[in-house]
């Protein structure tokens, strides 16, 4: 089967599984229209592994898509923007940098860009609300995520034994 066959399908599966850690796999914070959920550690998965372009593809199309699923319309468009580029710094800097260094600035961006979203959607009272559910987000992401990029950085989808 052709690489870019193969490379499609596993962004699809990706993809579909970015929604389900995202809107299935949530959990509300009372008082705000706020959630903590596992998806920043496909985001960072996909972004360590395929880098900047698809990292910001998936990242961006799969995590707005959750929103819209998971009944939050409004961050809808914030959260394209935010994860996107969250997955574009992530995999964009894999290359260049230690990956570590790489999910820090990303997840150091999408604290950044959800703190002052909140601020404007609810006031100066949500950011640190947002900051804590976020540090813990991407902490526990950046966890999941390094973890498995350790064992399937090396894996070739021509190598039979490994696969």
């Amino acid at each position: 089967m052709n690489e870019q066959i193969k490379k499609l399908a596993f962004l699809g599966l990706f993809m579909g599984l970015l929604v389900i850690a995202t809107s299935v796999l949530r959990f509300p914070v009372p008082s705000f229209n706020l959630y903590f959920n596992l998806g920043e550690s496909v985001i960072y998965l996909v972004a360590l592994i395929y880098g900047g372009p698809t990292g910001a593809l998936i990242g961006g199309v799969g995590s707005a898509l959750s929103d819209l699923i998971a009944g939050y319309p409004v961050w809808a468009p914030i959260t394209f923007i935010i994860k996107g580029l969250e997955g574009f710094i992530v995999g964009s800097l894999t290359s260049k940098a230690n990956p570590y260094i790489a999910v820090i600035l990303g997840a150091l961006w999408m604290m950044a860009g959800y703190a002052i979203s909140a601020g404007i959607l609810y006031g100066i009272g949500a950011v640190p609300v947002e900051l804590a559910g976020d540090f813990i987000q991407v902490s526990t992401g950046a966890v999941i995520a390094l973890f498995l990029h350790g064992r399937l950085k090396n894996l070739s989808f021509n190598d039979k034994d490994k696969f």
